[in-house]
């Protein structure tokens, strides 16, 4: 896993991060219901953490290469703590949008934490490298909502954010005396380094292929995010979750997006092909977004948590690993970057929209909405020309 020593501070320092962030993840939802909010505030209130990382991350890329790695990671992971605390402290619905503004406008730690790993790595292994990060988010979103959770139980509502600083704090101490500047800031092609970036994103979708497979990934990534941004509403309101419930719930779908990863994934790809899987992978997501709505009791959500991770776990790694085959040869970097930034924006849309879905409709229509945005990327997928194993269609610039 660490053939590159390098990698494991940073590693350690990510993980530390992620885990504090997915502790008060789910339980976002249920601190704006302590201020009376309504379903579509509530929406607002997730997604304003998210708004302004958009607009900072790639300011934040740019400044640690003209500054360093180092200092702009402890700036992020500070901001991180300040708006826990807050976070923790509450007292009003405004102080609670001020704690998840300040966390996003200092949110660049992931932007950050790849620059650092193309720092140490070479080009030929950088692409694996990267997936120290994915090990990072797949660890930390098992244990963050469990230990959110349970902290609740133990304690209060404010616990788990306190919790969170903490582990900011720890994640900052680990930085600073443990983390080193990297000896050369390797600057790479297109790289985010301000908010022309975003602007220049739309000149990947003139290749063709390319352009299906981003929006296949948008049509992954958008009820994906929907899910997970309001599950926890959903559950309190249709079925009488409390913060532990969900917290073990989604504790459950980490571990299970973790052994799909780990051990069914590469065998899959080999017999079928990438593309027959991505189409797969589709299906499973729609269904279990569908059936999510039908579930009662704990079996019928376990069944429920067993399709959906499926889906999304064998989905993931293979549209990214599509999108970089069919990539300019001296873009592909960048192109990844596209698909991240397309990601972010779903982290926008996804909460607004689910707020106005669950308070306007009926909650039940988060599964079917998420269940027809994943059919339409299941229909893109079928438009794709293939062999057993490859994508055969030409990257044409229309």
């Amino acid at each position: 896993m660490f053939k590159n020593k390098a990698l494991i501070p940073i590693f350690v320092v990510v993980f530390v991060d992620l885990l504090g962030f997915s502790i008060v993840l789910p339980l976002l939802p249920f601190y704006a219901q302590d201020f009376q909010a309504s379903p579509e505030t509530i929406g607002i209130f997730v997604a304003s953490y998210s708004v302004f990382q958009f607009i900072s991350s790639p300011i934040l890329g740019g400044l640690s290469d003209r500054y360093g790695r180092r200092p702009m990671l402890i700036y992020s992971q500070i901001g991180s703590m300040i708006g826990f605390i807050l976070l923790g402290i509450g007292g009003s619905l405004t102080i609670l949008f001020i704690s998840r503004i300040i966390d996003g406008i200092s949110g660049g730690n992931l932007t950050i934490a790849q620059a650092y790993i193309s720092d140490v790595t070479e080009a030929k292994d950088r692409a694996s490298s990267f997936a120290v990060i994915g090990i990072a988010f797949g660890l930390g979103f098992m244990l963050g909502p469990f230990i959110g959770g349970e902290l609740t139980s133990l304690f209060n509502r404010n616990a788990p954010a306190f919790c969170a600083a903490g582990f900011s704090a720890l994640s900052i101490l680990l930085t600073i005396f443990y983390l080193k500047e990297p000896k050369v800031h390797r600057s790479v092609p297109d790289a985010k380094t301000g908010l022309s970036y975003y602007v220049r994103i739309l000149d990947y979708f003139k290749y063709k292929t390319l352009r299906t497979f981003l929006w296949i990934f948008l049509f992954f990534a958008l009820p994906f995010t929907l899910y997970v941004s309001m599950f926890s509403l959903y559950a309190n309101i249709q079925l009488g979750f409390t913060e532990v419930e969900v917290g073990r719930f989604l504790a459950f779908v980490g571990l299970l997006g973790i052994i799909w990863q780990g051990g069914a994934i590469r065998p899959l790809v080999k017999k079928f092909g990438e593309l027959h899987l991505l189409r797969v992978g589709m299906i499973f997501l729609a269904v279990g977004l569908f059936a999510i709505v039908f579930a009662t009791n704990w079996l019928e959500l376990g069944i429920v948590a067993l399709i959906f991770s499926f889906g999304s776990s064998v989905t993931r790694p293979v549209i990214s690993s599509l999108i970089t085959q069919v990539a300019p040869q001296d873009k592909k970097g960048s192109v990844l970057g596209v698909a991240s930034s397309i990601e972010s924006f779903t982290r926008i849309i996804a909460p607004i929209a689910g707020g106005r879905i669950i308070g306007g409709l009926h909650p039940n229509y988060i599964g079917y909405v998420g269940a027809a945005l994943a059919l339409l990327g299941v229909f893109l997928a079928f438009s794709v020309k293939f062999d057993r194993h490859h994508v055969t269609g030409e990257i044409i610039v229309d």
